[in-house]
């Protein structure tokens, strides 16, 4: 089961981390969190990021990409 985890530090930091997402799915199941509270300073991807998923034909980390 896919789930997001949202840490809230003593000094008011807000981390999120994805489980169990493959490819770019996991950034439509984390938008909210941007929208909230404005996009991230940090963004590190885990190896599921760059996996398949079967509704996706590529991964693609440009603007160029469309």
């Amino acid at each position: 089961m896919s789930r997001v985890e949202i840490i809230l530090g003593d000094d008011g930091s807000i981390k999120s981390e994805a489980f169990d997402f493959k490819g770019a799915t996991c950034e439509a199941a984390t938008q909210f969190l941007d929208e909230l509270f404005g996009d991230a300073d940090e963004v590190e991807h885990k190896t599921e990021y760059y996996l398949r998923n079967k509704n996706t034909d590529f991964i693609c980390d440009s603007d160029w990409c469309g």
